[in-house]
């Protein structure tokens, strides 16, 4: 499996080729394509299988359109549609066989309803649930903490040496992300001190 990522404008937002042993492809999160994207898909993937979508805030879903006139990819989401565009629905905790690859789906809602975080062999696409060193901004107290109790039983007991690719910023490492990641630290400080229920 190799994982090409791509840099976008809209929103400065990450967008990730994945491609198999076959040249199989899945795109997550086409916030923007470009030139330099279109040239990466095509140089790295013979057939475009699928469309990964974290949820569907334009910044990581405004190049869908453009993505769905060039190719023919199954688009998969949380939702059953996304700017208009049906998909194939992931449940939380489910795998689909994309290509050569197994797709799992988490459902890790706070951010918003439809947050979905894809594991995909060693490798965690976490859109914006989960940044390197943080996690996503919410609208409320209680939405922050249904993000980080999702994240907390659904994601951290993954194994450490997980790579989390973020929808933005710097990769992470899951290891690390336990050790450093303040937003965390700072959950599991008051949990222990009784201030939170799990």
């Amino acid at each position: 499996m190799k994982i090409i990522p791509h840099f976008s404008a809209e929103g400065l937002s990450n967008v990730y080729l994945i491609t198999d042993e076959k040249r199989n492809g899945i795109v997550v999160d086409p916030a923007q394509v470009d030139k330099e994207l279109l040239e990466k898909i095509e140089t790295y993937c013979d057939d475009l299988k699928a469309v990964l979508i974290t949820h569907k805030h334009q910044s990581h879903t405004a190049g869908l359109g453009t993505l769905l006139k060039i190719y023919n990819p199954l688009v998969y989401a949380y939702e059953e549609n996304i700017n208009g565009f049906p998909t194939r629905q992931f449940k939380d905790g489910e795998t689909k066989r994309i290509g050569e690859m197994d797709v799992k789906a988490f459902h890790v809602p706070g951010h918003s309803i439809d947050s979905l975080v894809y594991l995909i062999d060693s490798a965690l696409f976490t859109g914006d649930t989960l940044l390197s060193g943080s996690i996503a901004s919410t609208h409320s107290f209680v939405e922050r903490a249904l993000l980080i109790k999702s994240l907390m039983m659904k994601i951290m007991d993954l194994e450490d040496s997980t790579l989390v690719y973020p929808g933005h910023g710097a990769l992470s490492k899951l290891r690390i992300e336990k050790m450093l990641n303040q937003d965390l630290l700072q959950f599991e400080s008051d949990n222990a001190a009784g201030k939170i229920s799990m």
